[in-house]
């Protein structure tokens, strides 16, 4: 590219502002309020108190909770950091006009999306904080995923400071899958410096990400260990992301039978979620006790069961973003299939024949709501899939991707 279509494109760009102080402040003084009476959050913002006003700076973060955006937010306060969010959230009407408020830079997930990266630059450039969530998307178990391909390259090009927030306890707190709101137990955020911008010109890409991986390395399941989550319901929606009975394998015969029981309804086996987030046996099964004391070890199984010879597919109503900016989830409707090399779309949407087939090399992971849909991007523009007759068959879409792509790390000292 010369330096002429270097300028042009980057003037395509407007500038990157600040989100709007009449309600980032307000905001951030309920939400701090109630976070801390409520939820029991404490900080230690010890590593982040050297970062200064007009002073560009890269904060990188695991992302593990809904919650994450305003803990940071807690966090780095003075400061009104620039977020960059998922285009999944930002076509939504009835947050679309707040995160545009809180001048976010939104991204489109796993597909190509230069713009993203010219205003990341903008913002550097405007000396502004920036956030950055490097896997890419919310884990729905509470632990890391990979680091987006190309994160590495991004901080190096910065050159910038860069730190890290982890909310220690915020998936406990609000689990992905959980149908039952805030649980207050404890949330704990820690901060550190990752990188000096001086030492980053010395290092290779692969020692950055090296560095980043162990740094967004997170397991909710060993942090806070015994402290109780209160729950009047603990276990409902957790039926969204364990799909496959451990004893006879069924698939998407698990059902809440109590507020914290989960119980296969082919063969009985059970398990009962303590409020500290473990499993205990329960009910009786011929075939024997579920054989699993966390969440993480039952959902590590059941993705290692997958068969990625036996391909994946669904009717599926479709939503897409239409000419007012906004998603219609009931855009279209077609048939969805996936097997080891590609994924492929047949149907209609908004009227018109879609037909499409992405490669699975070139989608590496589903953004997905556990127990509604997955997102799949074609030629950059964002399509929700809804799976049916069972919306719950979005975590085994998941599942199959991420172990075909080899995306997901196991728990702490056993990575893969």
């Amino acid at each position: 590219m010369t330096e002429t279509s270097k300028s042009a494109s980057t003037k395509k760009i407007k500038k990157i502002g600040k989100p709007n102080p009449f309600i980032y402040y307000p905001l951030c003084i309920i939400a701090g309020l109630y976070l801390r009476l409520r939820l029991h959050i404490h900080c230690d913002r010890t590593a982040i108190k050297k970062i200064r006003k007009g002073q560009p700076a890269l904060v990188v973060c695991p992302h593990i909770s809904n919650m994450d955006f305003i803990l940071v937010a807690l966090t780095l306060l003075p400061h009104r950091p620039t977020f960059v969010v998922s285009e999944h959230f930002t076509v939504r009407p009835k947050i679309g006009w707040f995160l545009k408020q809180m001048a976010v830079i939104p991204k489109k997930m796993y597909c190509a999306d230069i713009r993203t990266i010219l205003s990341i630059m903008r913002a550097k450039e405007d000396g502004q904080i920036i956030v950055l969530f490097p896997e890419g998307r919310l884990t729905c178990f509470g632990h890391s995923l990979n680091v987006t391909e190309g994160t590495a390259q991004l901080v190096k090009k910065l050159a910038i400071d860069v730190y890290t927030v982890t909310g220690n306890g915020a998936y406990k707190t609000l689990p992905k899958w959980g149908k039952s709101g805030f649980r207050p137990g404890r949330i704990q955020v820690t901060t550190s410096k990752l990188f000096d911008a001086a030492d980053l010109k010395d290092m290779s890409i692969d020692q950055i990400n090296e560095m980043l991986e162990a740094a967004i390395l997170h397991d909710e399941e060993a942090v806070l260990p015994g402290i109780p989550y209160r729950c009047k319901t603990p276990a409902l929606g957790l039926d969204g992301i364990l799909y496959r009975c451990p004893c006879c394998s069924a698939e998407f015969q698990m059902e809440i039978c109590t507020a914290d029981t989960i119980r296969c309804t082919a063969c009985g086996a059970a398990a009962r979620l303590t409020a500290d987030y473990r499993l205990t046996h329960q009910g009786e099964s011929p075939l024997g006790q579920i054989p699993f004391d966390t969440i993480n070890q039952w959902y590590f199984w059941q993705q290692d069961e997958i068969d990625l010879d036996e391909p994946l597919e669904s009717d599926v109503t479709v939503g897409a973003v239409g000419p007012d900016g906004h998603i219609n989830p009931q855009a279209g409707y077609g048939h969805l299939t996936m097997n080891r090399s590609e994924i492929h779309f047949s149907g209609q949407v908004f009227g018109q024949p879609l037909e499409f087939t992405e490669s699975t090399e070139t989608i590496k992971a589903f953004p997905a709501t556990v127990s509604s849909h997955l997102n799949l991007y074609h030629q950059k523009v964002l399509y929700h899939m809804h799976l049916t007759p069972d919306p719950r068959a979005v975590i085994k879409w998941v599942c199959y991707l991420d172990k075909k792509n080899g995306n997901v790390r196991k728990k702490a000292g056993r990575l893969t």
